[in-house]
C-alpha cells in the first residue's frame, strides 16, 4: 500500500512537492481539466510533482450529459495530458452535478464508458472515480475500469474490486498550504502501467538471451569435464 494525494486549483501552485515526498507520499493525481477546460494549476502541479520524484496521474471533472458531451470533454483532456509520461491512470470524475443527476442510470454509465474507451484508444490506463454512493446507486457495475472510491470513513466499505481509496478530503500534507484530499492505494500502478506499456511509458521487453554465448559457454564446460576425464585415465 502507498499514499498519496490528489490536487487542482484549490491547492494553487505553491506547493513544495519535495515536503510532500519527504513526508511519506508517493503519487500526486493532478486534475487536468473539467468540462472542456483545461486547469490552469494542471501544467505547473504535474511539472512541480514529477520535478520532486513523484508518481504522477490525472483526473478530469466531468458535467457531460450525453455520449457527444463526453467526446468533447475527452479531446480536450487527451490534448492536454499529451505532454506527459503519467505512471498513475487517467481517472474519469463524476460527481454530484445537478445536470448529471438528471439523466438516467443507464445514460450516466454510457457517459462514462464514452470517455474512458477513448483514453484507452489512445493508450492511456483508464479508471473512474466516485464516492462509494455514487458506484452503487447512481452507476451501473463497470467491471473492466479501475476504481478510485471516495468514502470519507475509517474504512472502504465499497463491495467492489477497487485500487484507490479517497479516505478525507480535509488531510494537511508539510508542504501544502492548504487542505488536501488524501488517498491509499493498493495497485502498483507504475510498474503495471510501464509493464503494459501505457501512458507514453516504454514497454518493458523480456530480457534478451544471448544463446551463442551460452552454446559457446556450454562447449567450453563440455571441453573441460572431456579433459578432466582425460586426466583421470592418464593417473590411472
Amino acid at each position: 500500500m502507498t499514499k498519496g494525494i490528489d490536487i487542482s486549483s484549490h491547492q494553487g501552485t505553491e506547493i513544495d512537492f519535495h515536503k510532500v515526498k519527504a513526508a511519506g507520499y508517493s503519487f500526486v493525481i493532478v486534475r487536468a481539466g473539467y468540462g472542456t477546460k483545461v486547469s490552469q494549476t494542471f501544467a505547473p502541479q504535474l511539472e512541480g510533482a514529477q520535478a520532486a520524484g513523484l508518481d504522477t496521474g490525472a483526473y478530469w471533472y466531468s458535467y457531460a450529459t450525453s455520449k457527444e458531451a463526453a467526446n468533447r470533454e475527452v479531446a480536450t483532456c487527451l490534448e492536454a495530458i499529451k505532454p506527459y509520461k503519467l505512471t498513475y491512470p487517467v481517472y474519469f470524475d463524476q460527481e454530484y452535478e445537478p445536470v448529471i443527476q438528471a439523466v438516467t442510470k443507464k445514460e450516466r454509465t454510457e457517459i462514462c464508458k464514452t470517455f474512458l474507451g477513448a483514453l484507452e484508444t489512445a493508450g492511456y490506463y483508464a479508471g473512474i472515480y466516485a464516492s462509494k454512493d455514487w458506484l452503487e446507486n447512481w452507476l451501473e457495475p463497470l467491471p473492466e475500469y479501475d476504481k478510485w472510491v471516495a468514502q470519507y470513513a475509517s474504512k472502504c466499505t465499497y463491495q467492489g474490486d477497487f485500487g484507490m481509496w479517497q479516505f478525507t478530503g480535509n488531510g494537511k500534507v508539510d508542504g501544502i498550504p492548504a487542505a488536501v484530499d488524501i488517498n491509499e492505494c493498493y495497485k502498483d500502478y507504475p510498474e503495471i502501467i510501464k509493464k503494459a506499456g501505457l501512458n507514453h511509458l516504454t514497454k518493458k521487453d523480456p530480457p534478451v538471451i544471448d544463446y551463442k554465448a551460452k552454446y559457446f559457454d556450454l562447449l567450453g564446460d563440455l571441453q573441460e569435464l572431456i579433459n578432466k576425464y582425460k586426466r583421470g585415465q592418464t593417473d590411472g
